[in-house]
């Protein structure tokens, strides 16, 4: 993977080791993830699945998560979280490729609410793995940077980084981006969705002003392979981020913003 995107622990501090650590323990004790894990019981048969007799986890409710930290990889949990999180992205995914909804999660994953309730899986996983401010400083700084350099100058005027969930999650929780929702979506990340910054000005003040979107497609929209056009727009969220007051248009001060952006790798 290219190293600016490669979302790895590079700093061999053992204070922030300790730091990284705590923070991916406090995140696991918080999740709260029974419920979607008996129901993945049951979905793959665990109890005479392959990993029950070689591995002797046969029920995802008791078995335990181990936070993996190692200088030059990526922050893991070894542990049902990983294992549930695997298998849930692999049914969204199969989805999205249009599979009979018969056979996706073999006719498990049909209804709202059996959506939300695999979902709660992916999110946990990436919230602990890649959504702690410590952490997220730690292993988006490359991609920070490079954000930084691009954005504090005027030129080019537009600019495409392509990348990754775990690099959307990181950079967002390193600047410090309020909580959202994406409509017509069970995911915060879905695959093909876009950060988008953007730099206007104000005639009137003569001042810069930041404003952020997500642009993203619904489930169904990825499941049914769409071609997006102004009659099949993609869908549009405005993004806030926290010390960085948003007026009623969705935009705040590219100054603070900057300020913001830098202190996040600083």
């Amino acid at each position: 993977m290219d190293p600016i995107f490669n979302p790895i622990i590079r700093n061999d501090s053992k204070q922030l080791k300790s730091a990284i650590i705590n923070e991916m323990e406090q995140k696991l004790r918080s999740l709260n993830l029974n419920e979607p894990y008996s129901r993945l019981n049951d979905v793959v048969d665990i109890k005479h699945a392959m990993i029950c007799e070689v591995d002797k986890i046969c029920d995802f409710e008791r078995a335990k998560d181990d936070v993996f930290y190692e200088i030059g990889k990526e922050p893991n949990v070894n542990g049902p979280l990983g294992l549930t999180n695997s298998i849930v992205d692999a049914f969204i995914m199969s989805y999205y490729e249009g599979m009979n909804i018969t056979d996706v999660a073999w006719g498990n994953m049909r209804t709202s609410e059996e959506w939300k309730l695999f979902s709660r899986i992916t999110r946990g996983n990436q919230e602990v793995r890649f959504n702690s401010t410590v952490l997220a400083k730690e292993v988006a700084k490359p991609l920070l940077k490079y954000i930084y350099n691009i954005l504090n100058k005027k030129s080019p005027n537009f600019t495409l980084l392509v990348g990754h969930d775990s690099n959307l999650n990181s950079v967002m929780a390193a600047i410090g981006f309020k909580p959202y929702v994406l409509p017509d979506q069970y995911e915060l990340t879905p695959i093909g969705g876009k950060l988008v910054f953007q730099r206007w000005h104000d005639t009137n003040t003569n001042e810069d002003l930041l404003k952020i979107e997500y642009v993203y497609q619904t489930k169904e929209q990825l499941r049914n392979g769409d071609v997006l056009s102004e009659h099949n727009p993609p869908r549009v969220i405005t993004m806030e981020i926290d010390n960085c007051e948003s007026d009623i248009g969705g935009f705040c001060s590219w100054n603070s913003f900057i300020s913001i952006l830098k202190s996040s790798f600083s």
